[in-house]
C-alpha cells in the first residue's frame, strides 16, 4: 500500500521507521494510534528544526510562511521564501537558486508531514 498510494509515498520511510522501531514494543493495540501521533509530532519537529538550521532560516518566519501557504492553498513566491532567511537576501548572490531550493524543501516538508495527516 505504501508503494502504490500516491499520498503516502512521501511518508513511506517514516511509516516504515515507526513500524520497525515502535510496533515491536507496543503491547496494547489501543496504544498504536497515540504512539504513532507522538512519533509523527517528534519527527515533524526534528525535520523542521533541521530545515531551518541547514538553510539558516528564522523558525518563526518559516512557520508563518507554512501557515500562510496552508491557509491560502497557494505556493509561496521566491521573495516570500527568501524573507525567512536570517541574513539579508539582498546581500548574497544566487538568491534565485537559493529561493528555489528552499521553496522545494518547504513544499516537501508540507507534503510529508502535513498533507494527508489528520490533526
Amino acid at each position: 500500500m505504501l508503494n502504490t498510494e500516491t499520498t503516502l509515498r512521501s511518508k513511506r520511510e517514516l511509516i516504515e521507521k515507526f513500524i520497525q522501531e515502535n510496533l515491536p514494543v507496543i503491547t496494547d493495540i489501543d496504544e498504536v494510534a497515540s504512539a504513532f501521533d507522538q512519533f509523527w509530532i517528534e519527527e515533524r519537529q526534528k525535520a523542521f528544526l533541521q530545515l531551518v538550521a541547514e538553510e539558516k532560516l528564522s523558525a518563526e518566519r518559516t512557520e508563518k510562511l507554512i501557515e500562510d501557504y496552508l491557509f491560502a492553498e497557494r505556493a509561496p513566491i521566491r521573495d516570500e521564501v527568501l524573507a525567512p532567511l536570517l541574513r539579508s537576501a539582498a546581500d548574497f548572490t544566487g538568491a534565485e537558486k537559493t529561493g528555489d531550493r528552499i521553496l522545494h524543501r518547504i513544499l516537501d516538508f508540507v507534503e510529508t508531514f502535513i498533507n494527508g495527516m489528520a490533526g
